[in-house]
């Protein structure tokens, strides 16, 4: 299982006409993107080099602390 979920929606605008539309991070990990109304695709790359620096971290970040010790005493 990831860490993160795939079936999370985004908003977002379309560079060319501006209109407003959600596509799941699934969805923003393929090939590209369509306008829903001017149907202009656009390219996702930058999102998903993104997203993969923050899995990156949050995998570092788990095995991190995995490493902390804590002694509590009472």
């Amino acid at each position: 299982m990831g860490i993160i979920n795939e079936n999370a929606k985004l908003n977002i605008q379309c560079p060319q006409c501006n209109t407003k539309f959600s596509k799941t991070i699934r969805e923003l990990k393929g090939s590209g993107v369509q306008c829903p109304s001017c149907r202009v695709r656009f390219e996702t790359s930058q999102f998903k080099k993104g997203l993969g620096d923050v899995e990156r971290s949050f995998a570092d970040f788990q095995r991190n602390l995995k490493n902390i010790k804590i002694d509590i005493k009472l």
